[in-house]
């Protein structure tokens, strides 16, 4: 019986280590299949990240990301060269749907004028109305600046049209009666210069003379035959005219109103095509820019304002005559730096030795005076270093605008040249940071 029980015991202690040695191999084969699995994910981990840098594997052709990045580049520039090349070859197709596109457009680009222009009116009226109310109601305030500035524009607006142009008109009026007389005073004058001086041609200026006033009795005569056909394409874009500034009335009133949505939307754009660092300086170039640009039009049509108000009551308190016509002439004119005045002054100087010469004498010394009293005491405070351009700019940006764009390109083109002038600077600043070129260092010395 003992035997028994030990045999048994011995077989069951057998049983029992043949169980563990069957799980001990079980583990054993699922370990080597879960290392065999790891291996699999690896070698395919480190394939696909191989067929990453070398390119995307499609069917039989492997692509390069690198490549085709650069195929996008070249398929852009194409597009916009043929796109170009297909605008320049059909030019009066593009000239005319530019203008139609224009003439579409015009209300909108008259709202943003206005709302350019008196947005500054706007901003410094409403924190006036804030400082009063402490902050309380700030949309209430808001709708209240936009409501007087408005009232002042439209005011100014309207007095102008009452009492300026009617004497405008007067003066032109009393000048154009004044023709004959004019034209009898210069033949005269030419005639006694004839005598004094024997040897002077005066043939030219007599013929050129004579041919003066049969083109005006036949511009008369003309202006009367088409007086009707005239006032109908007169008053048909009088109301065009009228409703599209109307229209732009209305929009930059939503303009205003809405900046801050207008600039938030601006900036989502701006941030979701450029890194933050780069739309963050691209924001504050356009904001510099534009400081720029609306500082010098702004105050330079203050100016321009105060000057030909000063030039009107001067020219009363002298007894001259046509104030307001040559006032309004010199405060336009103004607005052209350096030569602005002195351009101004011509008309007046022309119409004054026409009628007595005593007044072009007053009339020009008076201009050089109000030219100097500009240039010296109202324009710096006014303008400032609004364009921080040298005085050799400023006469390039008046020669090249005016040839190019005429009066309007005199008017702007100070403020564009300014603008391109912060650009080339900050490009040039930005890529000469972090140099130390010794060339340079002994203009930085120098005074």
């Amino acid at each position: 019986m003992e035997d028994k029980k030990k045999y048994q015991d011995h077989a069951g202690s057998e049983t029992v280590k043949d169980s563990q040695k069957d799980r001990e191999k079980d583990l054993q084969d699922q370990n080597k299949k879960q290392n065999a699995k790891g291996t699999q994910e690896k070698s395919a981990a480190s394939k696909s990240g191989s067929e990453a840098k070398a390119g995307k594997k499609i069917r039989w052709i492997t692509i390069n990301e690198k490549y085709m990045s650069v195929c996008r580049y070249v398929l852009f520039v194409l597009f916009i060269a043929i796109v170009v090349y297909m605008l320049v070859s059909h030019w009066s197709a593009t000239t005319a749907f530019i203008s139609n596109l224009l003439k579409v457009l015009s209300p909108f680009i008259l709202g943003l004028l206005i709302a350019y222009f008196l947005l500054p009116i706007v901003v410094r009226t409403d924190g006036l109305l804030q400082k009063i109310t402490k902050g309380r109601k700030p949309k209430l305030t808001k709708v209240l600046a936009m409501l007087i500035s408005y009232i002042l524009v439209l005011g100014f607006i309207a007095v102008t049209f009452v009492f300026v142009i009617p004497q405008m008109g007067q003066s032109i009026q009393e000048l154009t009666n004044k023709v004959p007389g004019m034209y009898q005073t210069v033949t005269a004058e030419l005639v006694h210069l004839q005598e004094r001086y024997p040897d002077l041609d005066t043939e030219l200026i007599e013929e050129q003379l004579q041919n003066i006033v049969p083109n005006l009795i036949k511009l008369g005569t003309n202006l009367v035959s088409n007086a009707i056909p005239m006032l109908y394409s007169v008053s048909v874009s009088i109301v065009k005219w009228l409703i599209n500034l109307l229209l732009g009335i209305v929009i930059s009133i939503y303009m205003i109103y809405s900046k801050d949505m207008f600039r938030y939307e601006a900036k989502r754009v701006v941030y979701a095509i450029f890194p933050e660092e780069k739309g963050d300086v691209l924001c504050k170039t356009c904001r510099e820019c534009n400081g720029i640009f609306s500082a010098f039009l702004i105050s330079k049509a203050i100016d321009s304002l105060i000057i030909g108000c000063i030039c009107c009551v001067a020219m009363n308190l002298l007894h001259l005559p046509y104030a307001v016509l040559l006032s309004v002439i010199v405060g336009i004119t103004n607005m052209i730096p350096y030569f602005g005045p002195f351009i101004g002054a011509v008309p007046g100087v022309l119409i004054y030795l026409c009628t007595n010469w005593e007044y072009a004498i007053i009339f020009a010394v008076m201009i050089f005076i109000l030219q100097q009293f500009d240039g010296i005491i109202l324009g710096p405070r006014l303008l400032g270093q609004s364009t921080g351009l040298s005085p050799i700019w400023v006469i390039f940006a008046i020669t090249v605008g005016g040839a190019y764009f005429g009066v309007i390109g005199m008017f702007i083109g100070v403020p564009v040249v300014a603008v391109i002038a912060y650009l080339c600077n900050t490009f040039l600043n930005s890529r000469l940071k972090g140099k130390h070129v010794k060339a340079l260092k002994e203009f930085d010395e120098e005074p």
